[in-house]
């Protein structure tokens, strides 16, 4: 008897698609979704404009002017290090030094193993005003001529950018169904 008369209230209440969703709260969470939707659109539009939340996730530093000076230097010693691997056993790291003259000053630096020999010339460019500081030349290094490619960039940005924004609306609209019922 008690079942009947419970059928009856509900067959006399307003028949509302979201009942029981949420407790009566539907409005407040369509609010919230709303702006959050706003934000995740404003968000979009950044992305779609290039920027980067993380400005070093997946670039490299490209030098615009080089200041430092062409040398070389020579492999004086091979260094090797084992390092215990628990899992597999030792491994071993393989340094060089090498050794370059710089205003009748001698400076040392280790590097890592690139298959060199000992007395192999390497070439280098370093700092005049800090001899010290230096770095290896590579042969693959990229021409100022060719610069670097940003097509593929800002391509992946608007891409992204596309996506968020139609995620954003997405939620936006839910929120608006969710607030209007």
């Amino acid at each position: 008897m008690d079942i009947y008369k419970l059928m009856l209230l509900a067959e006399e209440e307003e028949n509302n698609p979201m009942d029981g969703m949420f407790s009566g709260a539907q409005h407040i969470v369509g609010i919230v979704l709303i702006i959050t939707g706003l934000l995740i659109i404003y968000i979009a539009v950044k992305i779609a404009k290039g920027y980067r939340f993380l400005p070093a996730a997946g670039s490299e530093t490209i030098i615009e002017e080089d200041n430092y000076v062409e040398g070389e230097a020579k492999a004086v010693s091979k260094q090797t290090t084992t390092l215990p691997d628990y899992g597999s056993g030792a491994k071993e790291l393989t340094e060089w030094e090498i050794s370059y003259t710089v205003n009748d000053e001698e400076f040392t630096q280790v590097i890592p193993d690139d298959g060199y020999e000992t007395g192999d010339t390497i070439k280098i460019k370093y700092d005049p005003k800090k001899p010290s500081d230096f770095y290896l030349v590579t042969d693959d290094a990229p021409s100022k001529e060719g610069g670097y490619d940003d097509s593929d960039d800002t391509a992946n940005s608007r891409r992204n950018g596309f996506i968020f924004g139609l995620l954003g609306v997405i939620v936006m609209l839910g929120g608006i169904a969710l607030a209007l019922l």
